[in-house]
C-alpha cells in the first residue's frame, strides 16, 4: 500500500492521506481522543477537506482496534487502503471496532463493511453499551479491489 507520509492520489480531487490532523478529525467525530504515539490515522480528502478517516491503535500482532468516521462518499481505493494497512502491513488476523449501542448509523456502516458482532459490554459507553464488532482477514472483501 505505501502509507509513507505522502498523499496518495486516487481520483481527481480525492487524496488518501495520514497524520495527526486525520486522527484528531476522527476522534472528534467518534467522541474519543487521538494519541499519535502508537496509533496510525488514515484519511480521505476531497478538494482539500477530510471526509473520512480511521484510527488504528492497540496493535498486539494478532489484532488491532479501529475507529471509523465517514462524512461523505468514499472511494474503492480508500477502502482498499484502510483494510490493507491492518491486514497486509500489520499482518493482523482481526480488526476490532468498538461502537456505542445507540449509534445505529455506525453499526449499520460497519456491518455493511463486513464486521460482525462479537461482544457487548453493558453500560460501557456514556449513552449505552459498547458493542465490539470484528472483521477477520479471510472475510474482508476489500483487499482485492481495484483503486478508483
Amino acid at each position: 500500500m505505501g502509507i509513507d507520509g505522502h498523499c496518495l492520489p486516487t481520483r481527481l480531487g480525492w487524496h488518501i492521506t495520514q497524520g495527526v490532523d486525520v486522527g484528531h478529525w476522527v476522534a472528534e467525530r467518534v467522541q474519543g481522543k487521538y494519541f499519535a504515539d502508537g496509533s496510525q490515522a488514515i484519511g480521505l480528502e476531497r478538494d482539500g477537506q477530510i471526509i473520512a478517516g480511521v484510527i488504528y491503535e492497540n496493535w498486539n500482532k494478532a489484532s488491532i482496534v479501529c475507529h471509523i468516521a465517514i462524512e461523505g462518499r468514499i472511494t474503492k481505493g480508500y477502502l482498499k487502503a484502510i483494510f490493507s494497512y491492518p491486514f497486509e502491513f500489520c499482518k493482523v488476523k482481526k480488526i476490532i471496532v468498538p461502537v456505542s449501542s445507540t449509534h445505529a448509523k455506525s453499526l449499520k456502516l460497519v456491518t455493511k463493511m463486513g464486521f460482525v458482532k462479537e461482544a457487548r459490554v453493558k453500560d460501557a459507553a456514556p449513552d449505552g453499551d459498547i458493542i465490539f464488532l470484528t472483521l477477520a482477514k479471510e472475510n474482508c472483501r476489500f483487499l482485492g479491489v481495484q483503486n478508483g
